[in-house]
């Protein structure tokens, strides 16, 4: 079922009212959650498998793909689901709620290490990461559609996803700094496989309580009505959205840069930089900080630059200094610069996912003034199943440089295995960003673009009887 605006006073009162700061907080705050969960899975998991767990980097690289096409498939059911939810809290708001327990659950278990061997053992990893990837499914499709169920106006929108990505990146920090910590001072007489499991029960916590405040905080301002459809109807629509169609591909390409520096990070600061647990909790700090930093100047600077234009010329700068980054030597002695360069990186990367997902919303407006179809909760969830693609792709690059360079888990590595894990980190993503710029030629999203769509929609619901 998609969803139409409906004609009425109130809805037109609601497009002019500001949002109040309590619900962009609560909104970001929904993210936020996410986020702790996204930076579990990214920054630690592979890791986990390979070096605590004891999985081969193969075994997690096919494990990763096999359960994300799987898991695919859930994003779309959970679009309608969405789309068809009916309850006093609103449409897509009550997910925060219902879903919030059972991700957190899920989380802990992927992080636990079984008293099992052999097939068993990875079956056992299978499940809980599927768990995982399916509880997140449910509770970020309604989420990112929510925001079409909040304002209809750009300037709004934007501000929305600058406190989101804000609100991500002091959850970014949050977890990166203290789980190295947590799993050193819980590791005890269990090893880190139950430091892991304690501090990712500790992370789950915060993140339950962060999905919380969003459903409790968060309003569907817009009022909807329902209009009849057909799935066929439904996929002509997203055939018709050209723009749309172009934001899955650059899902794909964003979540994928982000996948691969952050599933690299470990390998990186533990072998080419040699850092302890202290110096992983300073690194990963420096890169949450310039996210967060990152993310609050999107709102003033897209007050003086086109959204779409501003999107590509970061990208085309983030392909120029990643590629550059490849010459900063390696080593303890080079433990400062890197941090220097991975803030520095870090603040333009942070501008990407604000950015991202204003020009997202922006496309999904943009369908409805095309075709005449709207449906917030099914086009965020073909984003998602791009996502959760590209958190595929992004362990198997991984897996794969491993493979190649002959990475050994828990050993001194080869100059051949440090010169691979440092490409992760710079020369991969540079050519993935200039990839991004190139495709961002293509989107015709542009300010003036989106101005004339949100009149047309006012006009056509006003005239529409109610």
């Amino acid at each position: 079922m998609t969803i139409a605006l409906e004609s009425s006073p109130a809805r037109a009162a609601a497009m002019a009212d500001r949002l109040t700061l309590r619900e962009k907080v609560g909104y970001g705050l929904g993210d936020a959650g996410g986020n702790v969960v996204i930076v579990l899975a990214m920054n630690f998991l592979n890791f986990f498998y390979t070096d605590v767990y004891g999985i081969s980097p193969a075994t997690v690289g096919l494990m990763f793909l096999a359960v994300r096409i799987f898991d695919a498939f859930a994003d779309p059911v959970m679009g309608i689901l969405a789309d068809h939810t009916r309850s006093r809290w609103g449409r897509y708001r009550p997910w925060q709620l219902w879903v919030a327990l059972p991700l957190g659950v899920a989380v802990v278990l992927a992080f636990t290490v079984p008293p099992l061997q052999g097939d068993a053992r990875i079956a056992w990893a299978c499940v809980t990461y599927l768990l995982l990837s399916l509880g997140y499914t449910a509770i970020n499709v309604p989420y990112c559609a929510m925001i079409n169920a909040m304002t209809v106006s750009r300037r709004e929108v934007v501000s929305c996803q600058s406190w989101r990505f804000a609100l991500c990146g002091a959850a970014a920090l949050l977890v990166s700094t203290a789980l190295p910590w947590l799993v050193e001072q819980w590791s005890g007489a269990g090893g880190p496989a139950r430091g892991y499991q304690r501090g990712a029960a500790a992370m789950c916590a915060v993140a339950v309580a962060m999905f919380l405040c969003c459903f409790l905080w968060v309003r569907e301002r817009i009022p909807l009505r329902n209009e009849a459809f057909s799935l066929r109807r439904l996929a002509d629509g997203l055939r018709r959205n050209d723009q749309l169609q172009l934001m899955l591909v650059m899902s794909f390409l964003l979540i994928t840069i982000l996948n691969v520096r952050g599933g690299g990070y470990l390998y990186f600061i533990t072998y080419v930089l040699r850092g302890d647990a202290r110096y992983a909790s300073l690194f990963f700090g420096a890169v949450a900080l310039a996210a967060i930093l990152g993310a609050l100047l999107v709102g003033p600077l897209s007050r003086w630059l086109d959204t779409v234009r501003f999107y590509r010329y970061v990208n085309l700068a983030l392909a120029a200094v990643s590629a550059s980054m490849w010459f900063i030597p390696g080593g303890a002695d080079a433990q400062l610069a890197w941090l220097l360069a991975m803030f520095g990186s870090g603040v333009v990367l942070g501008l990407c996912l604000p950015l991202h997902f204003s020009v997202m919303a922006f496309a999904d407006d943009y369908g409805q003034w095309k075709t005449g179809v709207r449906s917030s909760g099914m086009n965020f969830a073909f984003n998602l199943v791009f996502i959760k693609l590209a958190w595929a792709s992004g362990a198997g690059i991984i897996a794969l440089v491993l493979y190649l360079v002959r990475y050994q888990a828990g050993v001194a590595q080869t100059a051949t295995a440090l010169g691979g894990i440092t490409a992760i980190q710079t020369l991969i993503p540079a050519a993935i960003h200039l990839l991004l710029a190139f495709t961002l030629g293509f989107c015709r999203l542009d300010d003036a673009t989106m101005k004339r769509v949100s009149q047309d929609l006012q006009q056509r619901h006003t005239d529409r009887p109610g």
